[in-house]
């Protein structure tokens, strides 16, 4: 890609917005974020799948390369990785993955335990010399014209949070932590996990997942453009998710966008 000014609009594509396994129409956590003349993937969930779609297909025609970085190496959040050799077939593609102490595991190890045999056909470095597995351990790295700042989360062998530039962060699998607030300050549109209702998280449910009121709270003492709520429930219906947004939003005085997948949204 040639360096260029970075745009004035971000488009953003939920391509998968659920956790643990798809449900309702939905797939599981994969985001397509366009800017710069760049594509990005948050996460390789199923969501990775609808890249073949024709109303995204069409998006990304224009983009030669393709960068996908996971929070984590949940199965839910990287099997999508082994869809990449078909539904992304050009140009090269970046695996951008956590080792320690940014999360416990590492790519290496994750990409043998998800592809080849016996539970794949082939191993990652059949997939050829366009794609590449870059071992992230440092808090910063350059994407394109903005800087992309990591940090580790509360979660099973940990996760990480995402912030890109002052646009958008990302942070899912992981409890309600109050050093989020800093870390996503002023960002113009918060990603954030609501996986627990208030009273399923006063029931002792909520170790290493967040709750609707205190990701509330997160996006409000942030001071945030607005919040996306995101890793929904499987359970859930689509009328279960709006009211956890009026809640979300009830509770923090901010615009909350409900994602739906492959529909475009805008980021100023």
């Amino acid at each position: 890609m040639n360096a260029a000014m970075p745009e004035a609009t971000w488009k953003l594509v939920p391509l998968g917005t659920n956790g643990y396994f798809p449900s309702f129409g939905r797939q599981t956590m994969s985001f397509l974020v366009l800017a710069d003349r760049r594509a990005l993937l948050l996460d390789a969930g199923t969501g990775v799948s609808r890249l073949i779609e024709p109303p995204v297909a069409q998006l990304v025609e224009p983009y030669e390369d393709l960068d996908v970085i996971v929070s984590h190496y949940h199965v839910d959040h990287v099997v999508g990785i082994s869809y990449l050799p078909a539904v992304w077939p050009r140009g090269k593609v970046r695996i951008l993955a956590p080792e320690p102490p940014l999360v416990d595991g590492d790519g290496p190890t994750a990409m043998r335990h998800l592809l080849g045999p016996p539970l794949f056909a082939k191993g990652f470095e059949a997939y050829g010399e366009r794609f590449q597995l870059v071992r992230v351990r440092e808090p910063e790295l350059s994407w394109g014209s903005s800087l992309i700042r990591l940090w580790r989360q509360d979660h099973p062998g940990g996760s990480i949070g995402i912030r890109i530039g002052d646009r958008l962060a990302y942070v899912t699998d992981t409890s309600a932590l109050p050093e989020t607030i800093e870390r996503v300050r002023g960002v113009r549109l918060l990603l954030h996990e609501i996986w627990w209702s208030d009273v399923e998280a006063s029931g002792g449910l909520g170790a290493g997942h967040s709750a609707v009121s205190e990701v509330a709270e997160i996006a409000a003492k942030a001071a945030v453009g607005a919040l996306m709520p995101v890793h929904h429930q499987p359970r859930r219906s689509w009328e279960d998710i709006e009211a956890m947004a009026t809640v979300a939003a009830k509770r923090s005085g901010l615009p909350v966008w409900l994602p739906r997948e492959t529909q475009v949204y805008t980021i100023e």
